[in-house]
C-alpha cells in the first residue's frame, strides 16, 4: 500500500476516536458570490454547476441532493489532498481523492471485526419481518369506545348486545355490517378489519406475495386478547383495553419464521460493516465541516435549480 495511504488510515483512525458521540449541528455554509459556473467552494476545491449535474444524472437525484453530495466529495478530497504527499494530491482528481478515504473508512468498518451481538440484534430488529417474526393473526373486531369509568358498565352492556349479534356470523363482511347496526346508546362505535398482528402489537400486511411492515402499532391488551384465539373465525370474550370493549373475531394465523443464528448472522454481517462505514463518515464529515470553510453563491438556489443533467 502506498505510504499516503497509510497515512490516511492513521488519520482515519485518530480522528475516529477524537470525534465519537459527537452531535453538535454543523455550521451554516457562509454565502458570497461566486465566479460564474461555480455552486460553491469548500476550502481550495471548487465545486461546479455542470460536476453537480452529473452526479444528478448519474445518481438519479434531485439537484439540492447532488450538490450536498458534490460539497461532501470535496470535504473528503479536503482532507485527503492535506494528508498525501506534495506531487501526488496534485495529480488526484476530487471524486477519485474522496472515493479513495471512504475506501479506508470501509476498511476501517471492516476491521473492526466480526459483528457484536449488540449490533446484530439492532439490525435484526430492522428486519424481524424476513429475520425473527413471531405468530400473528389476522382479525376483525367491533370496540365500544370509553374512557369514562362511570359509563364502563354501560359500554359493555353494548359490546355484550354485538356479541351476541354476530355469534352466528362466519362472514367478516357481515359480522362488520351487524356489528355496525347494533344500537350504541350513544357510544362510539367502531367495526374495521386489521392487519396481521403479533402478541406485542407489531403489525404487517400481506401484498402480492409479499409481507409489508406496517407504521401502526397496536394497543398490547388487543394484541394479546386476538392471539389467544386459538382457531379461525372463533370469536374472543370481551375485551377491555384503554380504547373501551372489543368483541374480536379471529379470520386467520399466520406462522411465524425465526432463521438459525448462523443464517441470520451470515446475512446480517455484510449490513452491520455498512452502518459501521456510514456512522464513521457521518462522524468525519462533522468534523470536516468544523474545520473546512464552506462558500456557497448567494443566489445557490437559484442556481441549483437550473442545473439540469447531461445526457
Amino acid at each position: 500500500m502506498r505510504p499516503w495511504f497509510d497515512r490516511l488510515r492513521l488519520f482515519l483512525s485518530a480522528s475516529a476516536l477524537a470525534g465519537c458521540g459527537s452531535s453538535a449541528e454543523p455550521p451554516r455554509p457562509d454565502t458570497s458570490r461566486l465566479p460564474a459556473g461555480l455552486l460553491a467552494r469548500v476550502g481550495s476545491e471548487s465545486v461546479e454547476g455542470a460536476s453537480v449535474a452529473r452526479v444528478a444524472e448519474r445518481q438519479g437525484v434531485a439537484a439540492q441532493s447532488a450538490l450536498s453530495l458534490a460539497v461532501s466529495d470535496a470535504l473528503f478530497a479536503n482532507a485527503a489532498r492535506e494528508r498525501a504527499p506534495v506531487g501526488i494530491a496534485s495529480s488526484i482528481e476530487r471524486a477519485a481523492a474522496a472515493r479513495s478515504l471512504l475506501e479506508q473508512l470501509a476498511d476501517q468498518a471492516d476491521r473492526a471485526g466480526p459483528p457484536s451481538e449488540s449490533e446484530l440484534a439492532a439490525a435484526a430488529r430492522e428486519r424481524w419481518l424476513e429475520l425473527d417474526r413471531p405468530d400473528a393473526v389476522v382479525t376483525h373486531h367491533a370496540v365500544v369506545r370509553n374512557d369514562k369509568a362511570e359509563k364502563e358498565a354501560a359500554a359493555r352492556k353494548v359490546a355484550e348486545r354485538i356479541a351476541a349479534a354476530v355469534a352466528p356470523v362466519t362472514d367478516a363482511n357481515e359480522f362488520l355490517r351487524i356489528a355496525k347496526g347494533v344500537a350504541n346508546d350513544g357510544f362510539d362505535l367502531r367495526a374495521e378489519a386489521l392487519p396481521a398482528i403479533t402478541s406485542d402489537g407489531r403489525a404487517f400486511s400481506e401484498r402480492e406475495g409479499k409481507l409489508v411492515e406496517s407504521n401502526t402499532t397496536f394497543d398490547v391488551d388487543y394484541s394479546r386478547a386476538a392471539n389467544a384465539i386459538e382457531q379461525p373465525s372463533q370469536q374472543s370474550q370481551i375485551v377491555k383495553t384503554k380504547f373501551g370493549f372489543h368483541v374480536i373475531r379471529m379470520e386467520k394465523r399466520i406462522a411465524g419464521k425465526t432463521l438459525p443464528d448462523a443464517e441470520r448472522k451470515a446475512l446480517l454481517e455484510p449490513e452491520v460493516k455498512s452502518r459501521r462505514a456510514a456512522r464513521l463518515r457521518r462522524e468525519l464529515l462533522e468534523r470536516l465541516r468544523d474545520g473546512v470553510r464552506v462558500e456557497r453563491d448567494r443566489a445557490v438556489d437559484e442556481l441549483t435549480s437550473r442545473v439540469k443533467a447531461v445526457p
